[in-house]
């Protein structure tokens, strides 16, 4: 992930437009300033910006570094407006390092899109596709957070935490048929030429449907490597990236982080991470379950680059990690398909 600085007339543009928004959510700030806004590539659902805002309240001065996500005008699978924001604010206090949010905006007028704010969180990502050590030597220590965090997340009550208004969270079964649905639909949206390889692992995955799960928890929806923060000192401090967060059956996450294709496993053997992941959330994973899983993830992730070749072939969206996502990252789920159906 790298942040890059707008052109000059760019930047004073989104500053004066931000500064004006900040200004009129917080009547009793004067003297609102925004100054070093930055794109920071490397997320493809969503654009986001760092900044620096400085204002006087009461004759103090206030400075805060913070993060501006907005919706991106194509891209891939894109979510519910508030849903990021939303989860962020349900999980404050409940022990899971996310970032505080501060507004949400789901009109166009101010910049154009619907976005929100948040703090900006020290610490850096781990590059999954790094060949040399992403977390700095930190890689253990990292791996066990991440388990334990993952964990964590499915021992959490959703409708305590008043998230039974996420996707599946009014459902007591049928979870896995209801993603399934979800990410066969998408397929169907973007996929310009029939995928024989998706299409049949979507038919064995419905002809051999996975138990439904001793407890429905929130699913991140794209946990993994990559979409965290860690500081220097091996800590994670913050989880990233919720767009696809819902209500399901937490097998779904673990399948997801363990994908070879942002492998977990590379900083920790499998069984030491499920046994952390037991630990945290209080239940047994099923690994037969989880095989069903596996082989969901790897479709989902055709879905969503089949998505991305769409948005790149219509020219909707120029992003070079958009276009990489639909030729490398297809090509290796579709291989990953086939390695799946194989071992059944």
């Amino acid at each position: 992930m790298r942040s890059t600085p707008l052109a000059d007339g760019d930047f004073q543009e989104l500053s004066s437009r931000i500064a004006r928004y900040l200004a009129a959510q917080m009547p009793e700030a004067g003297a609102v300033e925004v100054e070093d806004v930055a794109r920071i590539y490397g997320g493809s659902s969503q654009e986001t910006f760092r900044f620096r805002a400085r204002w006087t309240e009461g004759g103090t001065p206030v400075e805060k570094a913070l993060i501006l996500r907005r919706d991106a005008p194509a891209g891939l699978v894109v979510a519910d407006r508030d849903l990021e924001y939303t989860v962020y604010r349900a999980l404050e206090g409940s022990g899971l390092p996310v970032p505080g949010v501060h507004f949400l905006e789901l009109g166009s007028s101010w910049l154009d899109r619907p976005f929100f704010i948040m703090d900006m969180c020290p610490g850096k990502p781990g590059n999954p596709f790094s060949p040399t050590d992403p977390y700095d030597g930190h890689g253990e220590g990292v791996a066990r957070q991440f388990w334990h965090h993952l964990g964590a997340l499915a021992a959490i009550d959703h409708q305590a935490a008043g998230l039974d208004g996420l996707r599946g969270g009014g459902d007591d079964a049928g979870y896995w048929r209801a993603e399934l649905d979800r990410w066969e639909a998408i397929l169907d949206e973007g996929e310009a030429v029939i995928e024989p390889i998706v299409r049949g692992a979507i038919r064995w995955l419905r002809a051999h449907p996975p138990p439904e799960p001793a407890k429905p928890a929130i699913v991140h929806g794209d946990y993994r490597s990559g979409n965290f923060l860690f500081t220097p000192d091996g800590r994670i401090s913050a989880l990233l990236d919720w767009e696809m967060c819902h209500i399901g059956d937490p097998l779904e996450d673990i399948a997801w982080a363990i994908d070879p294709f942002w492998p977990m496993t590379r900083h920790m053997a499998l069984d030491e991470g499920l046994a952390i992941w037991e630990a945290a959330s209080g239940l047994a994973v099923d690994r037969a379950a989880l095989d069903w899983w596996r082989l969901f993830a790897a479709v989902k992730a055709c879905a969503i680059w089949t998505t991305a070749e769409a948005s790149v072939a219509s020219g909707s969206s120029f992003e070079m990690i958009v276009a990489l996502s639909g030729i490398r990252a297809g090509h290796f789920h579709r291989k990953q398909i086939l390695a799946l159906l194989r071992e059944r």
